[in-house]
């Protein structure tokens, strides 16, 4: 089958300048007509909104925070108005998708203890989620190499998660890269996950680079995706060690 692409703008795209509607025009320049951001706190949102309408692009997820610590209950009230800044922001780009980190995690409770405490942090803000119809994309982050400390470090605490939340708009993100730099079998993982799973993010492991430029079987990881029925976006977010254009070549190749 055929895959959709959607490419992160943080990484891809950079030759083009500073500014994301720079970005925007170059992304789509390539043919891309999809992308994903991190934050959009301080950026010039009506800029960006121009941008993406005079291009003919879609932004497809944004991320609300990368700093609370939602083990802690005392910062879940504020990560409320964090999230709803966020959610509001992204659906004035017509953006329905805003990713949630758990943040670190804590040595003196058990893991299971945390990922409830992070749960019901979720339940706070699910209500927002439905005021703006929004989809809240959990992920997990490796603490190998990119994230050390952060609590949800692998694919099934995200699930835990989102099961325990039991919300249409909760829902998972599955990063191949940090699944893979985590240690896991990514066949396994994502099987278990599938009833969660959503959006899939690339990049290829060691160094986070574009597809084709280290050890994982593009291939292979393409006919797996498949082979569990995932039919949704795959998002590259990757750092291109060549200009972003000519990094991406080989994937879209792979995902026509």
């Amino acid at each position: 089958m055929s895959w959709e692409l959607s490419v992160n703008l943080e990484y891809g795209f950079t030759e083009a300048g500073e500014k994301i509607e720079d970005r925007i025009a170059a992304a789509a320049a390539a043919g891309f007509t999809k992308v994903e951001l991190f934050l959009l706190k301080g950026r010039d949102l009506p800029a960006i909104k121009a941008a993406l309408d005079a291009n003919g692009v879609q932004l497809v997820s944004t991320v609300a925070d990368y700093v609370t610590q939602l083990v802690d209950p005392a910062t879940h009230d504020g990560f409320c108005e964090t999230f709803r800044e966020a959610a509001e922001n992204a659906r004035f780009l017509g953006c329905g998708n805003v990713v949630v980190t758990s943040g670190r995690g804590v040595p003196w409770l058990k893991r299971p203890v945390q990922l409830a405490i992070f749960a019901d942090a979720l339940r706070k803000i699910v209500p927002i989620a439905e005021e703006l119809g929004t989809t809240i994309l959990l992920e997990s982050a490796n603490t190998r190499h990119d994230h050390p400390g952060v609590l949800c470090s692998t694919t099934q605490d995200s699930v835990v998660v989102a099961d325990m939340v039991d919300s249409p708009r909760v829902k998972v993100l599955y990063d191949l890269y940090h699944s893979v730099v985590e240690g896991e079998d990514p066949e396994a993982e994502l099987q278990a996950a599938m009833h969660q799973v959503v959006h899939v993010q690339i990049a290829d492991a060691p160094g986070r680079g574009e597809p084709g430029s280290a050890a994982i079987d593009w291939p292979g990881a393409l006919a797996m995706l498949e082979r569990l029925g995932y039919r949704g976006l795959i998002g590259i977010e990757c750092q291109p060690q060549r200009p972003s254009a000519e990094a991406f070549a080989h994937i879209r190749n792979l995902c026509r």
